[in-house]
């Protein structure tokens, strides 16, 4: 396949976003979010059921509803047929899941229909299968690809690849604290994914594909960052096991166990290779240290035990065949009620919010730092289907004549802060789908830009 502009590609697809698995518990609110902003795009949805898909009940007469609704039942069996729709589309946003028994096949014939693809995977060994399989198909195509286009990662890592800008020195570390407010339930279908991530990094699956992406990809070796210097300032501190107290916010922090860390470290690998003259991430410039914590009030003893003990138990069981198999037959009793069939009602979802803070230090010891602060409504099903789309709007529009996006890739399979770190039309997206990026002086918001 010979690569064609983003613009060429374009001119001749009827479909703006195609939502791939959009009965499900996160994509249909991804399709709702998209008509009830965007009523100027033609969305169109896919999956495997039309009963389902008519259930949306999403306003569409008989016209809208023929050519823009698509049934393919088995994605394996039917892949041509999947290829033929996602044809028809500029971008398709891919919300079936689990991403690691379905999402190859997925990224597979988006990438041979040259359809740019973004999903909701916060799965890290899925980054580094996708990878393996489609980046230089992709990149021969013209095709983007771009993985956890949710708050798994988004709000930490282009809030870091903000910070770094905003700092307007050299990097010497980077702090992300998620905090949440009102937020007590999620679906289960995000245990199960986490389930099985825990198990591949803990039985030696995950070490195994970072070894194939090594060896396939010599050029990530070639483009190591040099050695962190001796007389940079140990800043932010690691987190341990046990819970600290962050001065500044008030908050007892841990670490978080989500895929951040890992996407922003492949970011800043992809970077490098990619782009080995980068300012901030160039093959010369050594890497930042990174902490990615979750902050929960600083009174609140008992939640911090819970999170513990319950934290404990998950990641022994997690580490065995045995152990995944109770843990994916009851997640709301392992984790303490939180993971639910159901997920949130309405009233937890329009009652939920996050707020991220990110700090970005210098390398010496004064107090020489950046912050942002990422703000939002709940994380899960309400923020993520308003971070996606914004991506999807800032890849859009660098389809369109006259658009320049920034965006450092035309092309291959990537991740959010390597893709739209230099861009400023992201965060106007992401600010007017309602998730918000301030730069400020304090995180006690005296003072603050919105970017």
């Amino acid at each position: 396949m010979s690569a064609t502009s983003r613009q060429q590609r374009y001119s001749n697809r009827p479909i703006d976003i195609l939502v791939h698995g959009a009965t499900g518990f996160t994509g249909q609110r991804v399709v709702k979010h998209l008509l009830a902003k965007h009523p100027e795009l033609n969305v169109a949805i896919c999956g495997r059921s039309r009963d389902k898909l008519i259930a949306l009940d999403l306003g569409w007469d008989e016209s809208k509803c023929e050519s823009s609704i698509f049934v393919v039942s088995n994605i394996v069996e039917e892949s041509e047929k999947l290829v033929e729709v996602f044809s028809k589309a500029k971008i398709v946003i891919a919300c079936a899941g689990p991403y690691r028994q379905c999402g190859l096949s997925i990224l597979e014939a988006a990438v041979e229909a040259r359809a740019d693809y973004l999903d909701l995977c916060g799965e890290p060994q899925f980054f580094d299968d996708a990878l393996l399989a489609f980046d230089r198909e992709a990149r021969e195509a013209g095709v983007l690809a771009c993985h956890a286009a949710a708050f798994d990662c988004v709000p930490a890592e282009l809030g870091a690849a903000l910070a770094e800008r905003v700092l307007g020195t050299t990097c010497a570390g980077i702090e992300v604290i998620h905090t949440m407010k009102n937020v007590s339930s999620a679906n289960a279908t995000t245990w199960h994914a986490a389930v099985d991530g825990f198990y591949a990094a803990s039985s030696g699956e995950l070490a195994k594909s970072r070894r194939k992406v090594k060896e396939s990809y010599p050029e990530f070796q070639e483009t190591m960052a040099p050695p962190r210097p001796a007389d940079w300032q140990n800043k932010p501190e690691i987190p341990g096991v046990l819970p600290r107290y962050n001065e500044e916010l008030g908050l007892r922090t841990m670490k978080f166990v989500g895929a951040d860390a890992s996407a922003v470290r492949s970011s800043w690998r992809y970077l490098r290779s990619r782009r080995p003259d980068h300012s901030r991430r160039g093959v010369a410039i050594p890497e930042p240290r990174l902490s990615v914590l979750i902050g929960m009030d600083a009174k609140d003893s008992i939640s911090a035990f819970k999170v513990l003990s319950y934290g404990a138990a998950f990641s022994f069981l997690a580490r065995y065949k045995w152990g995944c198999d109770m843990l994916h037959s009851s997640p709301e009793t392992f984790s303490n009620g939180v993971f639910t069939t159901g997920g949130p009602t309405q009233e937890e979802l329009e009652k939920g919010s996050f707020t991220t803070y990110v700090t970005a230090f210098g390398t010496n010891k004064s107090d020489n730092r950046a912050r942002v602060k990422v703000s939002g409504p709940e994380p899960g099903y309400v923020a993520t289907p308003s971070l996606i789309v914004a991506l999807a709007l800032t890849i859009l529009g660098d389809g369109k004549s006259g658009n320049d996006a920034k965006l450092s890739f035309e092309s291959g399979v990537t991740l959010p802060g390597a893709l739209f770190c230099d861009s400023d039309i992201v965060f106007e997206n992401l600010r007017n789908e309602g998730v918000f990026f301030d730069v400020v002086d304090n995180f006690d918001d005296s003072s603050q830009s919105p970017v």
